[in-house]
């Protein structure tokens, strides 16, 4: 296995290709099937490895410019050629497995058996893990320690401009909005109480509902790989340990889990939301946590509750032997949703998020048809221009950001907008055959990393509070230079090392549970859980303001789980 990966990892660098391009899974599962055939046959070793230095010397100097080109820090300019000599003797290797075992053709009597190290591994974790209970501890423990660090380093808590816009409406400083789920700003506002009662400094109280939000999220995690050991025994320890391994050390969960946004505990909830419908299934839960959990799910995001109406029915259907409690939970969740959202936050003046914000897609597609200054009828150019000053629209354009022409939008004529809804959906619809092109590269541009996942964006890189007038600062309690450029290089290796990359990209995730969703179809394995995520996918597909690892947070933690679902033999 090492041997294709480096051998993978040479390519990348020689092709130029990122490590989010799925061409890289396809080069490393070639190369891995090519050495592990190869394997089965008598192979000289010795003269494979003298020819594979030779060549890599000589390939490596001629495109040492090349490969490294792309680094400004010297340090990965150095690894980067390291990985590519070592990457080439890797490949000139395989090469000459593969040539060697064509021309002699000689098998081996005895093929030893493949990952016995893998095996003793899992025979030892699960001597020492041996329940559901152990397994939730372990995993909690495990993600604490390994969160620790950031804590200290990024204390109280990252806070970005969706965080202080929260820590305004707690302080009164602007009204109460919706735009920003209002329970999570009530939670954080509950733990910030809590923290200046004991504390007197605002400061270190947001610390509080940072520590809140850790526990939260372990044991929410600890939870979906706690399901993964009581569905599937011991048939899928490698995925159960790969699942804590990932959560505990992949650097952007350490991150998130110290960041205040509302995408964190709603990742958390819509976990706990997973493993308690698997449960039902499995005859192991009960209606009323999944009434709490639906309102919890659907309170938090705007899209989830969209996501929720639709899946209701898939709910319904999924559980039509118990039709009666089924359709009552559903209701109940509804209804209670629907009147928080409704009556209750009106009585309590809070405002809804605008029109504006769910438009995102139909605003940039139709700003795509006039930025490429496509021709117009007059009908249709007065309704635009009854809207928006389109002076400056070549200049505020963004394909992979539509907040700028929603801005554009919010600073015109919303109000006619609002009240002419039926007309402004007719001209959607009357340009988009028209200039169907022009629609698809705006939607690819703006979301289409959710589902491909060669897309170039940040994750995880963020640090401390963002500039306020409030008195809320930064004040690490660990740092130096050995710990900032240790963090760096965690969060640059995302982008950096094959295969380990697509694990840094949306659309990734995005495969793996419509995979999982296929598999669960072809072995006839009922899955409302993946469905839910799957509808919630397409919330984002469709309405999304930007492509943002954090919209879809939910989706990365949730796909060993349903990768061991439809892999257990124990299916209910």
């Amino acid at each position: 296995m090492l041997l294709a990966f480096f051998a993978c990892w040479s390519l990348q660098l020689i092709l130029g290709i990122t490590v989010r391009n799925p061409l890289t899974v396809v080069l490393f599962v070639c190369l891995l099937f090519a050495d592990n055939k190869a394997k089965e046959y008598k192979i000289k070793k010795i003269p494979g490895l003298c020819i594979s230095v030779g060549l890599s010397a000589v390939v490596s100097y001629f495109l040492r410019t090349k490969v490294t080109e792309g680094f400004d820090s010297s340090l990965f300019k150095i690894l980067s050629l390291l990985i590519l000599s070592c990457g080439i003797i890797c490949l000139c290797y395989i090469i000459y497995e593969g040539l060697y075992a064509l021309i002699k053709r000689d098998k081996k009597e005895e093929i030893p058996a493949k990952y016995q190290t893998v095996q003793k591994i899992l025979d030892k974790y699960y001597d020492l893990i041996n329940t559901p209970k152990k397994t939730f501890i372990f995993c909690f423990c495990l993600c604490l320690l390994c969160w620790f660090p950031y804590f200290l380093y990024e204390f109280p808590g990252i806070m970005t401009a969706d965080s202080l816009v929260q820590y305004e409406q707690i302080m009164g400083l602007r009204p109460y909005s919706n735009h920003h789920p209002m329970v999570h700003t009530l939670l954080i506002k509950l733990f910030y109480s809590i923290g200046f009662f004991f504390t007197r400094d605002a400061v270190s109280a947001i610390s509080f509902y940072t520590v809140f939000q850790m526990l939260l999220f372990a044991a929410a995690l600890s939870r979906l790989v706690m399901e993964i050991r009581v569905i599937s025994e011991k048939n899928n320890l490698l995925m159960e340990l790969i699942s804590v391994i990932f959560f505990a050390l992949v650097p952007f969960n350490a991150v998130f889990a110290v960041t205040i946004w509302k995408d964190i505990p709603f990742a958390a909830i819509t976990v706990l939301f997973v493993c308690h419908i698997i449960e039902m299934k499995n005859k192991r839960a009960s209606y009323p946590g999944f009434i709490v959990l639906g309102i919890l799910f659907s309170l938090f995001r705007s899209n989830a509750w969209y996501a929720f109406i639709v899946w209701s029915f898939v709910f319904v259907y999924s559980f039509r032997k118990e039709i009666k409690k089924a359709v009552l939970s559903v209701i109940i969740v509804l209804l209670f949703v629907a009147v928080v959202k409704g009556p209750i936050f009106d009585r309590l003046g809070v405002e809804k998020p605008d029109f504006v914000e769910s438009l995102s897609v139909p605003i940039s597609q139709i700003a795509r048809v006039l930025v490429n200054d496509r021709e117009l009828k007059p009908s249709e150019k007065e309704l635009i221009d009854a809207v928006i000053d389109t002076t400056y629209i070549h200049e505020l354009y963004a394909p992979d950001y539509a907040d700028n022409i929603k801005e554009l939008v919010r600073a015109g004529n919303v109000t006619y907008l609002e009240s002419h809804k039926g007309e402004y959906f007719k001209l959607w619809a009357g340009l988009l055959p028209r200039y169907f092109g022009d629609y698809v590269s705006a939607w690819f541009d703006l979301l289409g990393g959710y589902i491909y996942p060669d897309f170039t964006y940040a994750v995880g890189d963020i640090d401390g509070i963002m500039g306020n007038d409030y008195g809320l600062v930064w004040m690490p309690k660990i740092g130096g230079k050995l710990v900032v450029k240790t963090k760096e290089i965690f969060i640059k290796l995302g982008g950096f090392v094959p295969i380990y990359g697509m694990f840094w990209s949306i659309g990734t995730y995005s495969w793996l549970l419509i995979i999982a969703l296929l598999a669960g179809i072809k072995k006839k394995i009922k899955t409302p859980e993946m469905w839910l995520l799957f509808l919630m996918l397409g919330t984002l597909l469709i309405a999304a303001p930007n492509l943002e690892f954090r919209y879809a947070y939910s989706l990365v933690l949730v796909w060993p789980l349903f990768i061991s679902r439809v892999n257990s033999s124990k299916q209910a």
